[in-house]
């Protein structure tokens, strides 16, 4: 999927978050986003994703003005997961309204996840690193054709980054992959495109 950023700009009330930012992204490509802590790298992810607008500029996705919400999957640290749900509930709900990758299936999900002792326990129990573990698997092996990760990394031990490191690898060919990172080499496989939001500021 192309993505095309023209002249895109952010603000808060009257404080410019960046301005100008103009960039081709090329389909089936790895891009990432830099900056350091408050820079405005997860707002310029959350307006790749539809989930905020841009105060100036526009963006445009293989030549239309709106990305269609069944291309698109995220994970980040700030999204909620449902708290009430058991694993296994929270699965069978989101296989609902999505199909995940090469037609894996709930019980092969958990098995990924290596989460498989706890698919009957409520997410609200779960740590803050399995509770990352979930988002990632949602997000990684959900059929998407943009895929974008925030933080990836965040709260997780050297264990689970390697876990995360190799189920990127497995599933990140053949769709775009837009990471948010401070420049956390564990964050990402590799970068077509390096995006620097500090190099935006007013």
């Amino acid at each position: 999927m192309n993505i095309q950023l023209q002249d895109i700009g952010r603000r808060f009330g009257r404080d410019w978050i960046f301005r100008h930012i103009s960039q081709d992204i090329p389909s089936n490509s790895h891009t990432l986003i830099v900056g350091r802590n408050g820079s405005g790298k997860s707002t310029l992810l959350q307006i790749i994703s539809g989930f905020l607008s841009p105060s100036e500029g526009s963006i445009s996705f293989a030549g239309a003005e709106q990305l269609d919400s069944d291309l698109v999957s995220l994970a980040a640290p700030y999204l909620d997961v449902y708290d009430d749900l058991t694993l296994s509930e929270l699965v069978s709900f989101h296989l609902r309204f999505r199909s995940l990758r090469n037609e894996i299936d709930k019980k092969r999900f958990i098995d990924i996840l290596q989460l498989t002792p706890h698919s009957g326990k409520r997410i609200a129990n779960f740590s803050s690193g399995m509770r990352q573990r979930v988002r990632l698997g949602l997000a990684i092996l959900t059929h998407s054709e943009l895929l974008l990760l925030d933080e990836p990394t965040s709260n997780l031990d050297r264990e689970a980054i390697q876990w995360f490191r190799e189920l990127l690898e497995e599933h990140s060919k053949e769709r775009s992959v837009i990471v948010s990172s401070n420049h956390q080499p564990d964050d990402y496989l590799r970068a077509d495109l390096t995006i620097d939001v500090g190099e935006f500021h007013t």
